[in-house]
C-alpha cells in the first residue's frame, strides 16, 4: 500500500508565513508529491498556536520511506533545508502512515484548496470493521470530495487512530458534503457504535502543491 510522511510544525510568534514558505520550498526540494496546509479551523479553538502541517508522498514501500530518510541524513544541504523550516518553530515533528484505501481516485480537473481531517478513535477490537465500513462510505459518497483513509504504521507505533482526510475545492461543498453524504447516511449509527470518543477534527487551507 502507498505510504507518506506527514511534518507537523508549530511556528515561533511573527514566523507563520515564513515557516509556510519555507516547508513548501523543502517540500519542492525532495522532488516528491505533496502539499503545504495552513490552519484554518484547528481541532480546538483554544489551541494557542496555528500550525504548518507538511505532507509528501510518492512512497511505495516503507523501504522507499528508509531510502529518503537515509539520503536526507547524508545529504547535509537537504538536511539543511528542513533545519531551515525547523528552526523557526517552537515543536516540529514526523509521522509516517499508510494510506488504507489506494483504489481511491481523485475527481477529474480536481485542485483542492482545502483539507478537513479526522482523527477517529476505535473501541477496542472495532478496527477493521471501522476501516471496511469507511471504506465503503468513501466508495458511495456523491459529493466531489476526495477520501484519503490512513492510520500511522503500526509498526512505528502504537496508536489505533484512523485519520480520514477529506479534500474539497471549496468550503461550501464541505459543507454540502456533511449535509448529504454524512448525517443521512444509513452507516453513521454503525460507526458511532464502533468509534471510542467523537471525531476530533480540523481543517487546513493548502498553500502549495508539488506536483513533480
Amino acid at each position: 500500500m502507498p505510504y507518506f510522511i506527514n511534518t507537523w510544525r508549530t511556528p515561533k510568534a511573527g514566523r507563520y508565513m515564513e515557516v509556510a514558505k519555507a516547508a513548501g520550498e523543502a517540500l519542492k526540494a525532495t522532488g516528491k508529491p505533496g502539499f503545504v496546509n495552513l490552519t484554518l479551523s484547528p481541532p480546538r479553538p483554544t489551541d494557542t498556536s496555528m500550525r504548518v502541517i507538511g505532507t509528501i508522498g510518492g512512497f511505495d514501500t516503507l523501504t522507499d520511506i528508509e531510502n529518503f530518510f537515509d539520503a536526507l541524513l547524508e545529504d547535509e544541504t537537504r538536511f539543511a533545508s528542513v533545519e531551515k523550516v525547523n528552526i523557526l518553530c517552537n515543536q516540529s515533528n514526523v509521522s509516517v502512515s499508510k494510506i488504507l484505501n489506494p483504489s481511491s481516485t481523485w475527481p477529474d480537473g480536481f485542485t483542492p484548496k482545502f483539507v478537513k481531517r479526522d482523527f477517529i478513535t476505535p473501541v477496542g477490537g472495532a478496527l477493521p470493521e471501522l476501516i471496511d465500513l469507511l471504506i465503503d462510505w468513501s466508495q458511495e459518497a456523491t459529493s466531489r470530495i476526495h477520501w484519503v483513509i490512513s492510520q500511522t504504521v503500526r509498526g512505528l507505533s502504537l496508536a489505533e487512530t484512523l485519520r480520514v482526510s477529506h479534500f474539497s475545492e471549496n468550503l461550501q461543498t464541505l459543507e454540502d458534503f456533511d449535509s448529504n453524504d454524512i448525517m443521512p447516511n444509513h452507516r453513521l449509527k454503525r460507526f458511532g457504535e464502533l468509534v471510542a470518543s467523537a471525531p476530533v477534527r480540523g481543517t487546513g487551507r493548502i498553500t502549495y502543491i508539488n506536483r513533480p
